[in-house]
């Protein structure tokens, strides 16, 4: 019952020194840094020392900049509201080891840094109506400093459970070495650790019917030197790459660095619609009105058997299987040569995150469709790599036809960026409710580097893909060697591409 009311809501809304620390704490307690002030920027220089692994002292400028504003924020109106209220928010988690009580300290401090610099953070999502009849659309609002860093905290400490096993106890066991040992730590973090650590979905509909924070940090410290943190942001307000792009802040505060600004005034973000701009009126109205809605609706009677699974890849075979499509002679290749053949091209560019989807729609036996998410970041005009918001397209196409990673490369090397062309989107499979959505997180993660840890894995919640009747998968990146499938299948076939990839 509580899925059916989701979708029918859902269909309605259509050993270092921790100087760092230290001067962030010294910041933050700045009184000349003010959440009420609405100016664009004011920043502070201050001066900290750390140490190098050499145990060698040298100085370190600190930057930080303010960017406090009291006006709400314009994120959404026309057709991309009712999208965005149907979206989940982003999490995910990372664990480490090397970690210490001042890194704790200083992973507090750096969030809160972040929220001061960004204040669209301390914000609550209102939508309002642009006139009073009830088929015009709705626009979305960020009113910031509802939640004031000074009296709430948007970093939380939380305890280990008493009754799960220690990270520290299964690494000991020789989990982290080689493929066996990541298949293990793989194995923990999916059935132990984020269960415990990651929300339930938070849709943007209901954000905004409660007022809830749109950004939330948590942090773990096991007490033998391991950790776990995660990091929630409201999709209302920015997409994977927005995501990451925190994260970055956060990891460079954490090591005394000053973060390049996130811009979140840029006006085309309330307006940019998640579609090809060459759709027609009849391609929209096919991926996201009444027969998207339809095919939902058919989904509903096998909601109750969709399973959250995951899947561990070898980035290792996964290149070999590259260099092996790519070829060693292809000709056609260099930019002042002339290209054989379109295939040729898109062979030779063949990427690591082009074979993983096409191993996913190799496996898939429920969709006839998938759409992959594209940021639009230095292609659309007037959009650039610092702006925040969700600036992508949703990409659909012939799931088939994507078993081929040159088909990937060929879409991203067309110029309308599209697998469709203007008119030519299919109506039944969104009818049939045989459409699914692809996510690649790995090609955009920021791993953050903290001083005196290091990184074990980085794991996306689960809310991404629950409750929803529609297949969903997720490409992430687990660490450094091994990348992640995270899907919700309805049905599975045999692939022999995904066999040669697997861990």
């Amino acid at each position: 019952m509580k899925s059916l009311q989701t979708v029918i809501i859902l269909l309605s809304s259509q050993s270092w020194a921790w100087a760092p620390a230290f001067t962030l704490n010294r910041i933050l307690k700045n009184p000349s840094i003010n959440c009420d002030r609405h100016t664009e920027t004011s920043s502070i220089l201050h001066s900290a020392v750390v140490q190098d692994a050499g145990d060698v002292s040298r100085p370190l400028d600190l930057q930080i900049k303010s960017s406090e504003k009291t006006s709400p924020y314009l994120i959404h109106k026309g057709r991309a509201t009712d999208m965005i209220k149907r979206c989940v928010s982003i999490e995910g988690l990372s664990l480490s080891k090397g970690w210490t009580p001042q890194a704790t300290e200083a992973f507090q401090l750096a969030v809160e840094a972040v929220v001061r610099a960004n204040p669209i953070l301390t914000g609550k999502l209102i939508e309002t109506k642009t006139s009073p009849w009830p088929w015009d659309r709705k626009e979305i609002y960020v009113v910031p400093n509802v939640y004031n860093p000074n009296n709430h905290s948007f970093c939380k400490v939380i305890e280990p459970p008493k009754n799960m096993m220690w990270l520290g106890e299964v690494l000991d066991e020789g989990i982290d070495l080689g493929s066996n040992g990541a298949k293990r730590l793989f194995d923990y973090v999916c059935s132990n650790f984020a269960p415990y650590m990651l929300d339930r979905p938070d849709f943007t509909f209901k954000q905004i019917e409660n007022g809830n924070p749109l950004f939330q940090a948590k942090i773990i410290d096991f007490g033998d030197g391991h950790a776990a943190y995660s990091v929630k942001m409201s999709h209302a307000i920015g997409d994977g790459t927005t995501y990451f792009q925190l994260i970055s802040q956060i990891s460079s505060y954490m090591n005394g660095n000053e973060p390049p600004p996130i811009e979140w005034n840029n006006p085309i973000k309330a307006t940019h619609e998640i579609y090809p701009e060459i759709f027609s009126e009849r391609d929209y109205h096919r991926s996201y009105g009444l027969p998207f809605g339809w095919g939902l609706l058919k989904n509903l009677r096998g909601l109750p058997t969709r399973r959250c699974k995951y899947l561990l890849l070898s980035k290792e075979k996964i290149r070999e299987i590259k260099n092996e499509m790519r070829g060693k002679n292809l000709t056609g290749m260099n930019d002042k040569a002339t290209a054989i053949d379109d295939d040729t091209i898109a062979r030779g560019r063949i990427s690591t995150n082009d074979i993983v989807m096409s191993a996913i729609c190799e496996m898939n036996g429920s969709s006839d469709v998938f759409a992959f998410d594209r940021s639009v970041r230095g292609i659309k005009e007037g959009v650039s790599a610092y702006d925040a918001g969700n600036f992508f397209w949703e990409i659909p196409f012939d799931k088939q036809k994507g078993t081929d990673p040159t088909e990937f490369r060929k879409i991203l090397l067309k110029d309308s960026g599209s697998f469709y062309d203007r008119d030519e989107v299919p109506l039944l499979p969104f009818l049939n409710g045989r459409v699914g959505r692809i996510t690649s997180l790995a090609t955009i993660t920021h791993q953050t580097a903290f001083p005196g840890s290091e990184l074990l894995c980085q794991f996306p919640s689960a809310s991404f893909i629950s409750e929803l009747p529609l297949d969903v998968a997720v490409i992430f990146k687990f660490n450094a060697d091994y990348w992640g499938i995270m899907h919700n299948f309805r049905k599975t076939t045999h692939s022999p591409l995904l066999e040669k990839i697997l861990a």
